[in-house]
């Protein structure tokens, strides 16, 4: 063997590029660096081995050991060779200190023995040093492609959330099947991949294709389960894909079902909880209220229990259970056929509705003393409306009050639920029937009822809101702006799908407001009324807004010249019908009052005495009924004094002086007008009796003169 080092055929297989070496142009070799020469990774573009020996300064080195030669204490192999010159102990001929001397020109010298040693050994170094950067390369080559793939993959996902986002469902589906199908099989369960699933099946349930992506997110469900440790966040979130993906295509029991499991797995946490909220609302979905009851009444004790009533979750909870128990309610009042089940029933309702009560107030009176949040004021809301629907007007306005005041907080005042509290606070203001909570209520419901004219779907509660105000406005007399809001609202009842009860409702009020604006008013007033009173008289004759209609029509066409028979007909069916209740009271001396002024006008005294005698000698109760009495009685002494029963006049009209001087302040001109119709009868008393005095007189004296003659 001629040559130095031979790399062996296994080696010059694995590194290629490392045993190429070039000539200088003094015959020594140039080895080539990692610093100097870049080693390319591809085979085909290295350049093939050439052998090339080692001559250090064109010395022959000794011979290689053979193979059957022992080798030395510490020999090295490399490749399939044994190293001549990895020994610590080279041979005998190698050895040598470098000898450095001077010659006669202080020239340098060194040992070309050792010299050539050395430099072996430094080039086994360096070729061992490339070897090691080869391998870390071709490491770090395949960590750099691995990244470029995880790479791609990201822009992909990134790529296709953005689409997602824009709305651009074509795009993105296509490129989750190009990415779903370009993915490794061995990372099939990568969680990079689950998310791009449930990211895709969440696609297809904004696009409705719910029976698409059932099976998508049942895969990816499935894979979660697998991993170990307590449920993540993005588990939760698999889970109720899944469940409302099933419900969306009618499957709520296998909702229930797995809501049921998760619930009833230990610990009872948050989560736990959650899914005992979603088997309550699948029960619901499936029309089993009552077992939805009974489930959200155990989750809602737990999380009074585990968490307190000012929680949040808590809170929500409750109202949930409030909502299953007024479907309850509103379920048994359409059942019962006999009466022991209707009785049955009615006993059952109210047991729901004190437990709605329960409920209500325990989460408004445990409310925090800072800012409430919505739920609580939701809660607040629906407590008022129970003690509104209990006639506790004065309880449900200290509830609404600060709900109102919270809601404007936190929502505006232009919210729907805002206005909806406000609303609902006027009602209670109104109910309580005073001027200043009257006063109160057209000052809140001003401000509530033009929004709700502006709200799209507000059309319900903009007229009924307009209805409380100008019920307020009515009530404070105030009948210019009570007009304007009653024909606002039967303008736009006239043209939406409304009941004929309903339209006929505002055109009475509006025919009443319109009345009490005087005669002035009295030809619209006709014109409402008018159309209103045949159809009532047709079909309930003797009830109170039938006989009130036919009262108030005789009053204001017994203004109109040559009218008067008309006048008296309403106004004698009014009185008859008064008359034919078993309750009187002050309508009932209202019409009587009505009726015989206006026989007094057309002079048929007789028939007024006997009409006002009827009122006159009814029993009167409350101040309101004694004061439409007296002036029945006033009306009664006039009768008798046109058909000249002075006594009896007096004796009424002493009786009616008195009764107003205790009921009514002085001053009163009803008290005027009395005894200023006492002294006309006493007037007219002595004139009767002067003129049949007189009478008697003359027809003496004639007698005297006959009996003369």
């Amino acid at each position: 063997m001629n040559e130095f080092f031979e790399p062996s055929a296994e080696d010059y297989e694995d590194h290629p590029g490392l045993y190429t070496s070039r000539m200088h142009q003094d015959g020594n070799d140039v080895q080539p660096s990692f610093e100097d020469e870049s080693i390319a990774y591809d085979t085909a573009s290295t350049p093939p081995y050439l052998h090339t020996p080692y001559f250090p300064h064109r010395t022959m080195p000794p011979p290689p050991r053979q193979l059957s030669d022992p080798l030395p204490a510490h020999g090295t192999n490399f490749g399939s060779r044994t190293s001549y010159y990895a020994s610590s102990e080279p041979l005998p001929e190698l050895h040598g200190s470098m000898r450095e001397h001077f010659s006669k020109d202080n020239g340098y010298h060194d040992d070309r023995k050792n010299r050539g040693h050395e430099e072996c050994q430094q080039r086994l170094d360096r070729l061992r040093r490339q070897v090691g950067q080869y391998r870390v390369g071709k490491k770090e080559a395949e960590e750099i492609a691995e990244a470029k793939i995880s790479e791609n993959e990201s822009l992909r996902l990134r790529l296709f959330h953005s689409l997602k986002e824009a709305k651009k469902y074509d795009e993105a589906e296509k490129l989750y099947h190009v990415t779903a199908t370009g993915r490794d099989p061995t990372k099939s369960n990568d969680t990079a991949m689950l998310d791009l699933d449930q990211s895709f099946a969440a696609m297809l349930v904004e696009q409705r294709k719910f029976q698409e992506a059932e099976p998508i997110s049942r895969a990816v469900w499935e894979n979660r389960k697998q991993f170990p440790g307590p449920p993540s966040e993005i588990f939760k979130e698999s889970h109720r894909q899944l469940c409302s993906i099933l419900c969306a295509v009618g499957k709520h029991r296998d909702a229930e079902t797995m809501h049921r499991d998760t619930y009833q797995r230990d610990p009872m946490d948050a989560w736990a909880l959650e899914n005992g909220d979603e088997v309550c609302q699948r029960r619901e979905e499936q029309g089993e209220i009552k077992r939805a009851k009974e489930m959200q009444d155990e989750v809602w004790e737990k999380r009074v229990r585990l968490n307190g009533p000012r929680d949040g979750c808590t809170i929500r909870s409750g109202l949930r259970l409030v909502g299953l128990l007024e479907k309850l309610v509103k379920t048994i009042e359409d059942q019962g056929s006999t009466e022991a089940e209707r009785r049955l029933n009615l006993s059952h309702k109210h047991t729901f509705k004190c437990e709605i009560e329960m409920i209500l107030r325990e989460i408004w009176d445990t409310r925090p003393q800072s800012e409430p949040s919505t739920d609580i004021l939701n809660a607040g809301h629906k407590f008022g409306l129970v003690l509104l629907s209990q006639n506790k007007f004065p309880d449900a306005e200290a509830v609404f009050i600060p709900v109102w005041e919270g809601k404007k907080r936190q929502l505006g005042d232009r919210d729907i639920s805002t206005m909806s509290t406000g609303s609902q606070l006027g009602k209670a203001l109104i109910w309580q029937r005073k001027r200043e909570t009257y006063l109160r209520a057209v000052n809140i419901l001003q401000s509530v009822w033009p929004v709700w004219q502006t709200v799209m779907n507000g059309y319900d509660d903009a007229l009924s809101s307009g209805e409380d105000l100008a019920h307020a406005y009515h009530s404070l007399e105030d009948w210019p702006n009570a007009e304007r809001i009653y024909t606002w609202i039967l303008r736009h009842k006239a043209h939406k799908p409304c009941t004929t009860r309903e339209i006929d409702d505002i055109r009475w009020e509006l025919g009443q407001t319109l009345y009490n604006q005087g005669v002035a008013k009295y030809h619209e007033t006709e014109g409402v009324l008018g159309d209103l009173y045949p159809q009532w008289n047709a079909s309930s004759p003797n009830s109170n807004r039938t006989l009130q209609c036919g009262q108030m029509l005789a009053q204001l066409i017994s203004t109109q010249n040559g009218r008067s028979s008309d006048a008296l007909k309403f106004a004698r069916d009014a009185f008859n019908g008064r008359g034919a209740l078993a309750q009187r009271g002050v309508p009932y001396l209202e019409s009587g009052h009505l009726y015989g002024s206006l026989l007094l006008k057309v002079e048929n005294f007789a028939e007024a005495e006997r009409i006002l005698e009827s009122a006159w000698e009814s029993q009167a109760e409350g101040t309101e009924e004694q004061k439409m009495r007296l002036k029945c009685g006033h009306l009664y002494g006039q009768a008798l004094a046109k058909r000249h029963k002075y006594p009896d006049a007096r004796r009424i009209l002493d009786a009616v002086s008195a009764g107003q001087g205790a009921i009514l302040p002085t001053g009163v001109t009803e008290i005027a007008k009395t005894r200023q119709l006492l002294e006309d009868v006493d007037r007219l008393e002595k004139k009767e009796k002067r003129g049949k005095r007189n009478s008697t007189s003359h027809r003496r004296r004639g007698f005297k003169i006959f009996v003369t003659n």
